[in-house]
């Protein structure tokens, strides 16, 4: 069988997949930060109370392997990939195997939907830092894609279609996103293409029940700013601005996967915020897990499998990924090439 020249490189973070994997994946994820070890022992037992692991190594492949259906049914077969950033397949064994394999092109694609540092250019970054052999062509940040709009939109249709009519007056609805320092904020569109999916949802809701954008997950240096309202306090407030609050809604519209920031930061922290009112609480799924969300990455790796350019179908990408953009602090590793 001749060996396949072109293929897919899934990329993502990583994740401990069990309780001894945990503390030398922390390690990895803050090598050369200074972060105290009493810090790394919090985030330790966060991880020991929600199963001692993450579900995202799992849930990756599993996108994987829907994808490669999806692919399959439309009669193209071509291998997908995965690496890691900071816990096996780690990326720089993912790039050998492929270059052994006989890869000549590869599409990249970041498992992550929006710009900012740690979500796209830390990524391409990482990629650089392989010394690829091969020719590549990466995946710009996708949340603008009409298809991805909709997988977020089906994710609340399929809410609403369970569940009694929202009352604004006793409601509060969240989308959350992940944190980043504003200083990285202003160097991204983050925060706009968060923005312009809220503006879908909020199509889909009734007039007079808005949708506030908080944020979750914020680590590293206390004394760095970053993105607010945390959702935890976010939800304090609306109780203590509307005492007739009942329930709150959240939409963790910033991440694909249910992985460990939305089972500890949400299911549990945000949680125990609105029980401490006596308010219930509904946590969406991600859109990972809707067909939308598949139908997207194959049009768009059919686009590339033909010769063409499968960032020209993600509206506003010729903007993104500059050498200009979505910079840590540090000085920059030139990446657009």
């Amino acid at each position: 069988m001749a060996r396949p020249e072109r293929g897919i490189l899934w990329q993502s973070f990583g994740s401990p997949e069990g309780p001894d994997d945990v503390w030398p994946f922390l390690q990895n994820v803050t090598r050369g930060r200074g972060v105290p070890e009493a810090r790394l022992r919090l985030v330790a037992d966060q991880y020991l109370a929600t199963g001692g692991s993450s579900p995202l190594n799992a849930l990756n492949r599993d996108l994987i392997r829907r994808l490669g259906d999806s692919l399959g049914e439309r009669g193209v077969e071509l291998p997908i990939y995965f690496g890691n950033r900071n816990w096996h397949p780690y990326l720089a064994d993912t790039v050998d195997e492929m270059a052994r394999d006989g890869i000549q092109e590869a599409l990249i694609i970041p498992s992550s939907a929006y710009s900012s540092y740690s979500g796209c250019r830390q990524y391409r970054e990482d990629l650089i830092g392989c010394q690829v052999t091969f020719d590549t062509q990466t995946l710009k940040p996708f949340s603008q894609h009409p298809l991805f709009m909709a997988a977020e939109a089906s994710v609340v249709a399929s809410y609403l279609a369970t569940r009694p009519p929202i009352d604004a007056s006793t409601t509060a609805i969240f989308a959350t996103a992940h944190s980043i320092p504003t200083a990285t904020a202003d160097s991204c569109d983050y925060q706009r293409q968060l923005g312009s999916v809220c503006e879908v949802l909020r199509a889909l809701l009734p007039s007079d029940a808005p949708i506030e954008l908080a944020y979750q997950s914020r680590s590293g240096d206390p004394r760095t700013p970053w993105l607010t309202p945390d959702i935890a306090d976010a939800i304090h407030a609306s109780f203590e601005a509307n005492p007739n609050l009942r329930r709150v809604i959240v939409i963790p519209i910033g991440f694909i996967s249910d992985h460990q920031e939305v089972l500890y930061d949400l299911d549990i922290l945000a949680r125990n915020a609105a029980q401490s009112h006596g308010l219930g609480f509904d946590r969406l799924p991600t859109v990972g897990g809707t067909s939308e969300f598949i139908e997207m990455l194959t049009e768009l790796v059919l686009v590339w499998n033909s010769g063409g350019d499968p960032n020209s179908e993600i509206p506003g990408a010729e903007h993104l990924c500059h050498d200009g953009c979505c910079l840590s602090g540090a000085p920059p590793i030139p990446t657009s090439r």
